[in-house]
């Protein structure tokens, strides 16, 4: 950290005494009593200086005095998602393994957002995020919330994370991993609150691909012929990110571009 004179520490110390893990413009600006532009000049400085990180425009962390390296100084990776993208949730493989659907652990955090999505791959401080767009009604359901640093996160339940990742393959590593997340599910969590689910989300391919692979997975009868009685015409692929040579399934009324890996006895 660079040295800061004693009328600057003073100015940092009142901004930080909002006792906020965020600090934006506007929050400086009340703070110092001056307006956004000299508020925002002030806190480029200390950003500069070391004080206080920048993670994206407007909006920066201070940085504790006791940090051994304040360059690599973060947050909560789900607090920042919510600060600049909220209403926002975290769902797909973040939420799978929050519920421990899976022990598979990625440095990508996956949030749905009801803002404009104009790049899916972005990145705040040293964290990486896959971005997808939601419709703002469907933030009102199958969400559970967690406290962090004071703000109120939401995370995708088990079966809206199951339901999201047979929606968006991508949001789940591939449909592969989405097949062993759907096994993990079905293992003690009701099957039929999936139908429920997908019926919300209005995606007839998500009943294709749900019961195909609990076809695959073995059992759960109720829960595949639910699936029959709603697929819709048209052959979409099994698995939107990988090439889409396959054959195709007349019965679920999908391209099966991914062979399934054989389901291991339990």
């Amino acid at each position: 950290m660079a040295g800061i004179s004693g009328d600057s520490r003073a100015q940092l110390a009142r901004v930080i005494a909002l006792g906020r893990t965020l600090v934006t413009v506007s929050d400086a600006a009340a703070a110092l009593g001056v307006d956004r532009p000299e508020a925002a000049g002030r806190l480029a400085r200390w950003a500069k200086q070391g004080w206080l990180r920048r993670v994206r425009r407007d909006l920066y962390i201070p940085v504790p005095v006791e940090a051994v390296d304040p360059g690599s100084w973060s947050a909560d990776p789900l607090m920042l998602a919510d600060a600049v993208w909220g209403p926002c949730y975290a769902t797909g493989w973040t939420s799978a393994n929050h519920w421990a659907l899976t022990e598979q652990t990625f440095r990508t955090t996956v949030i749905r957002t009801s803002g404009t999505v104009r790049a899916s791959e972005q990145r705040l401080l040293d964290h990486d995020y896959l971005l997808a767009h939601v419709a703002g009604e469907d933030l009102r359901w199958g969400m559970a919330v967690e406290w962090r640093d004071g703000r109120r996160i939401a995370i995708a339940d088990r079966a809206r994370t199951i339901v999201d990742v047979l929606d968006n393959p991508r949001l789940g590593g591939g449909i592969r991993l989405v097949a062993e997340l759907l096994g993990a599910y079905l293992d003690d969590q009701d099957p039929l609150t999936l139908i429920d689910y997908a019926d919300r989300v209005g995606n007839r391919t998500v009943f294709k691909r749900l019961g195909l692979l609990a076809e695959h997975l073995g059992g759960h009868e109720d829960l595949i012929n639910r699936c029959a009685t709603r697929l819709s015409q048209g052959y979409p692929l099994l698995d939107p990110t990988q090439p889409p040579d396959g054959p195709r399934s007349t019965r679920w009324r999908i391209v099966q571009n991914v062979r399934l890996l054989p389901v291991e006895p339990s």
